[in-house]
């Protein structure tokens, strides 16, 4: 069994058609085939059922691509552990986020981590925390941003920081107050993720604590979807605050702050202990734990945040008559 026949495998099994698959691992389409069937000759087993133009696969085949995916990544590790020893900064590095933190946490994070890694290929997939945690198990994923704690044997994790919920209702809804209890919620109606989803029972844990049966009217499986329906006056909902502010205009929404008790989870690092972290995946944790340090200190304020001052501090400079001198109080700005 040759290494290029697992990756030819995998590329039809991607793809569920030769053709494009040849194109991807840029050979014939015979030879593809050839090499498939002598792949399939050696097994013993019919990896591929053709059906027409599509192909798709057995219960072999399945069985297979598990082990044909985890050798293919051993090695494509191994090649970059080498590299590592040798200096080089290269490889690729796949991570797992949640789509809240996904919103404001990893545009900047990304950004930092390519000026000191130009030429690691780096893929981020926002997910929810249970696939995050599926694909670092079964080495599809290095590093994951996720819910803690996570009671898995094979996995360590690191708490990044805590992620505060809040009570969020468009603009026109008359609820009258800027804190709210939790026993509050009994009588607003809320939309939530499914019920099968680490926030959505997170929210149930906490409604439990405070003896309160939350009044859901609709569910959704995406986050800005959820946001969209409740700027149009659906419903409220109860979401992290921080993903709140990098998304809509405040001006849409309110944010209510929650207590008795304040509803909080941990977001943290995960990754599979025994799989070797290489100097790249070393470098993207540390930024992570730094740029969300930089985003929770000083005035709080998210990027999208600073924009807007800076944009309000220039009008306002800008309205000043001209015959008018600066004032001293105003620092002068660095570029």
């Amino acid at each position: 069994m040759e290494l290029r026949q697992l990756e030819y495998f995998m590329a039809v099994a991607a793809h569920q058609n030769f053709s494009r698959a040849a194109e991807q691992v840029h050979v014939s389409q015979p030879s593809l085939s050839i090499q498939i069937g002598g792949l399939e000759k050696e097994l013993g087993a019919r990896l591929f059922d053709r059906l027409g133009r599509k192909v798709v696969l057995t219960q072999a085949g399945e069985l297979f691509h598990v082990h044909a995916e985890r050798a293919l990544r051993e090695v494509e590790q191994a090649q970059q552990a080498v590299h590592e020893l040798l200096g080089a900064k290269r490889g690729r590095l796949v991570v797992g986020t949640l789509s809240t933190v996904n919103s404001y946490l990893i545009a900047p994070l990304v950004s930092r981590f390519k000026q000191r890694f130009p030429d690691v290929h780096l893929q981020v997939h926002a997910q929810p925390s249970s696939e995050i945690v599926t694909g670092l198990l079964h080495s599809r994923l290095d590093i994951g941003i996720c819910l803690l704690p996570l009671a898995h044997a094979h996995l360590t994790t690191v708490p990044l920081f805590e992620e505060r919920l809040a009570l969020i209702a468009s603009a026109g809804m008359k609820l009258g107050k800027r804190r709210a209890r939790m026993q509050d919620l009994a009588q607003v109606p809320l939309v939530l993720m499914p019920a099968d989803y680490c926030l959505r029972k997170m929210v149930e844990t906490e409604c439990a604590k405070a003896g309160v049966h939350p009044r859901v009217v609709l569910e959704m499986s995406s986050p800005e979807g959820i946001l969209q329906a409740v700027a149009e006056g659906t419903a409220a909902t109860i979401l992290p605050e921080l993903y709140v502010k990098s998304r809509l205009p405040a001006s849409r929404l309110q944010i209510i702050d929650l207590y008795d008790p304040t509803p909080r989870h941990t977001v943290g690092l995960a990754y599979l202990t025994k799989r070797h972290r290489g100097r790249a995946a070393e470098e993207f944790a540390t930024l992570c734990v730094s740029t969300m340090r930089d985003l929770q200190s000083g005035s709080n304020m998210l990027p999208r945040d600073r924009h807007l001052k800076r944009k309000s501090d220039h009008s306002r400079r800008a309205r000043r008559p001209a015959s008018s001198l600066p004032d001293p109080r105003e620092a002068p700005s660095r570029a």
